[in-house]
């Protein structure tokens, strides 16, 4: 060490992660160790009562009796939401009930002193993925998150590309017909590849064949419960009808990995989400659908990985984005 050099400690962030059904908050270290973790089911009764809740975790943290609490810089949020470029007002949550041009920023201001910054969910859970997941030491990689929806986001030559309104990596919008006035009202309400492969899209195909399938496993579940979890487990333990929708959603993600392999040549894709992660073992078929349509030399070029982050990503992503806002 110099002389001259400080000793101290890098400050943590307190890290929030909001999502349509529950909001996560903990203290994240700055080589990224996630203390004091906290969540509740998301409130849906609107803003002011949704930005209470928040705070109400926030300070949770705060009266655990641990020196950690005394070095914070900074509070970081991952929301799924449109964000206004500088101020990071809140234009449109669609996942959150009332959430249309709120300042969830200014409230947490005044409450508890410290900058507070936001991030679409997609970017933080790339932001990190590239500091401690699968995009570490990359500086080119797509991360796909597929689970009720299809999200992400994108490194590209060394920084997170946000895009003009902030969703860069909205991936699920892709187009998948060569006729729009065909498409279902689902693929125009979400987008064509996150009506075809997220976990409400692999329920819809189930459900659709189970009529001439009675002897499936499935058909012993109520169909108004049916998930796509169940499905996966259903595919592992050999039920034919989870198997053959399975693999065709395999089919349906590589053709959209093929899609942003072309577009954007990256050294990798990232999976992520309860769907991305448990399609670990068909990455194979994955694989094999994306490199038949993708640009060959890309496709050659890039692999695709499983996130190893978990719950946790959202957390980590939104306190690395305050970091890096901050300077640190």
């Amino acid at each position: 060490m110099k002389i001259g050099e400080s000793t101290r400690a890098q400050p943590n962030i307190l890290a929030v992660d909001v999502g349509g059904s529950k909001v996560a908050a903990a203290l994240v270290t700055a080589d990224g160790v996630v203390h004091h973790r906290v969540q509740a089911p998301t409130s849906q009764r609107g803003p002011v009562e949704g930005i209470d809740q928040i705070a109400a975790l926030l300070q949770k943290i705060l009266e655990i009796k641990d020196p950690s609490t005394n070095e914070i810089a900074a509070i970081g949020l991952g929301v799924p939401a449109v964000l206004e470029e500088g101020t990071d007002r809140v234009i449109w949550a669609p996942n959150l009930a009332g959430w249309r041009n709120v300042d969830l920023r200014g409230p947490l201001q005044a409450r508890f002193g410290w900058p507070v910054y936001l991030e679409y969910d997609g970017h933080a859970a790339t932001l990190a993925e590239w500091w401690l997941g699968a995009g570490k030491n990359l500086h080119s990689f797509v991360n796909v998150i597929i689970g009720t929806g299809i999200g992400g986001g994108m490194v590209l030559e060394g920084r997170l590309v946000r895009g003009v309104n902030r969703l860069a990596g909205a991936a699920g919008w892709f187009a998948f017909t060569t006729d729009p006035a065909v498409a279902e009202e689902r693929d125009r309400s979400v987008g064509a590849w996150e009506a075809k492969a997220a976990g409400p899209g692999i329920v819809s195909r189930a459900r659709a064949l189970l009529a001439s399938a009675p002897d499936s496993t499935l058909a012993q579940v109520d169909e108004g419960s049916l998930t796509a979890e169940q499905v996966f487990a259903a595919a592992r333990q050999g039920d034919e009808l989870a198997r053959s929708v399975i693999e065709e959603t395999a089919e349906w993600i590589g053709l959209g990995l093929a899609n942003i392999v072309s577009l954007v040549n990256p050294q990798a894709i990232v999976l992520g989400g309860g769907v991305g992660v448990a399609c670990a073992p068909l990455l194979p078929r994955i694989l094999d659908t994306m490199k038949q349509w993708a640009q060959p030399w890309s496709a050659r070029s890039c692999c695709v990985a499983i996130s190893a982050l978990g719950a946790d990503a959202g957390l980590l992503g939104a306190a690395y984005g305050a970091r890096l806002r901050l300077g640190l």
